[in-house]
């Protein structure tokens, strides 16, 4: 039979399954001491004030127990030195929010006379460290912050911490040495040529002192001791000068300086050499003053031949043995050449003037020979006609039937037979070949008569070259004068 289960088991099941999930004694305790911590910080941090601490004009806030200066100083673990100042407000005033001012002073290194001089000092410029050295400074001298060339009244370089850095950074970067140095001034005699100077200079060389000064050294100029040497007390340095003048070379001029006696000393000093037709103004001998111009002047010869042609001739020569209606070139032409040989004078790369010194017969021209045969083109009038306009009536016997019984149509062409024999082969320029198989009676010596057919007629009357082809018949056969009709209008 089955169990029935009573409603107080289930309740007791169902506890068994949440016992696990109920708090142990050991968890509770770790609990309350949690919540114990959490409420001490929080009255520790509500007890708390605020202090404001500014350290080289530069603001800081505080949170602190601490009820004085000292107190907070310590706290935030700041030590001073007897050069810094501390403006301390008092325990009230801290509480009231007076702000505890610390002016930390800067460490200086100044370099001078082989030595360093270390100070601290708040000073805010270049003067002010170097009056807390004691150490004296001449007007001469010059004076370098960080390396760099500085005055008396330079300020200090700025702090180089990034924004909003903690209170020891801005402190440690206020501690940095900052470095100075001076150099001193040494008399330096210079001879300019006639002209002595004295003055006071802080270069390291010659040629820095020189440069500082404004004395301006040419290229021609010498300089004793040397732009290099080092500048010492009691050094004398000697400058002898150069003349100036402008040099002209094949067209080239520059400006220069020399110490050169004459022309030719200049151009040995500066290389320039000579040709042989080459020369030079004024002469290599002259004495060089201020502001000479000297020119050496480049000469040169250039040859070229020109050549000219001579035409040739042309010569017509009949040839009976050649075709007719043709022609043929028996011997080119050529051109004859005549040479000249040309001398061409060059100063400065200018051509000064030419002149032919010797002229020749390169070549004999050579005459064109053209070569013909009888003439066979004719000039002559054009008309045109068909089987309908050739003047007999459709029913006619010989209606469409031409001079030799062949049909009329296109590539018949009337003609004169005592000009041109019937049965000849021609060519007529916008007509195209044909053949003379048609007369007229209308059709006398220079005129002719183009054929169409009975629906393509194009109506002629115009004059044309005709143009007789082969084969053509014996010479004997051949009408060589033709009378001048019909005449042509010009």
């Amino acid at each position: 039979m089955s169990r029935r289960t009573s409603l107080f088991d289930q309740v007791r099941i169902a506890l068994s399954f949440l016992s696990p999930l109920s708090p142990s004694p050991r968890a509770l305790a770790a609990g309350a001491l949690v919540g114990a911590l959490l409420v001490l910080a929080s009255i520790y941090v509500a007890t708390q004030h605020t202090v404001l601490l500014d350290v080289n004009g530069i603001a800081f806030r505080h949170r602190t127990h601490q009820r004085s200066a000292q107190g907070v100083l310590q706290e935030m673990r700041i030590q001073l030195y007897a050069e810094d100042l501390l403006e301390a407000p008092s325990d009230e005033g801290l509480l009231l929010g007076e702000p505890i001012r610390i002016r930390v002073a800067r460490q200086a290194d100044l370099v001078h006379d082989g030595s360093v001089t270390r100070v601290r000092t708040r000073a805010f410029d270049v003067a002010g460290v170097i009056s807390d050295t004691g150490v004296v400074i001449f007007p001469q001298d010059r004076l370098f912050l960080a390396r760099e060339p500085c005055t008396l009244g330079t300020r200090l370089p700025p702090l180089d911490v990034p924004t909003r850095s903690r209170v020891h950074v801005v402190i440690d970067a206020l501690r940095r040495a900052v470095l100075l140095a001076v150099r001193r001034a040494v008399l330096l005699s210079v001879q300019d040529g006639p002209i002595p100077v004295t003055f006071h200079t802080t270069a390291a060389t010659v040629g820095e002192a020189l440069f500082e000064r404004g004395l301006v050294v040419y290229l021609g100029d010498r300089v004793f001791p040397g732009f290099d040497t080092r500048i010492t007390p009691g050094l004398r340095v000697l400058i002898r000068r150069s003349k100036p003048l402008i040099l002209d070379v094949g067209g080239k001029s520059r400006m220069l300086r020399t110490r050169g006696n004459t022309v030719g000393e200049l151009l040995s000093a500066e290389g320039v050499a000579l040709g042989h037709k080459d020369y030079v103004l004024p002469d290599p001998r002259t004495e060089i003053e201020r502001d000479l111009r000297v020119s050496v002047v480049r000469v040169h010869d250039e040859y070229y031949l020109e050549e000219a042609a001579i035409p040739f001739s042309h010569r017509q020569e009949p040839n009976p043995e050649m075709e007719l209606d043709s022609r043929s070139i028996a011997q080119w032409g050529r051109e004859g050449i005549r040479t000249r040989r040309i001398r061409v004078y060059y100063e400065n790369g200018q051509q000064m003037y030419q002149t032919e010194e010797e002229e020749w017969l390169a070549r004999e021209p050579l005459d064109q020979v053209l070569h013909y045969t009888y003439w066979r083109k004719l000039r002559v009038l054009a008309t045109s006609y068909n089987a309908p306009t050739a003047g007999k009536p459709l029913d006619h016997p010989a209606y469409g039937i031409t001079r030799t019984g062949w049909r009329a149509r296109k590539g018949i062409i009337a003609v004169d037979p005592r000009v041109i024999r019937l049965r000849q082969e021609l060519y007529v320029p916008g007509y195209g070949k044909g053949t003379a198989a048609d007369t007229g009676s209308a059709i006398l010596w220079r005129h002719i008569d183009l054929c169409y057919d009975d629906d393509n007629l194009k109506l002629w009357h115009r004059w044309v070259d005709l143009y007789l082809l082969t084969p053509a018949p014996p010479a004997g056969q051949i009408r060589w004068i033709i009378p001048d009709q019909p005449q042509e209008r010009r």
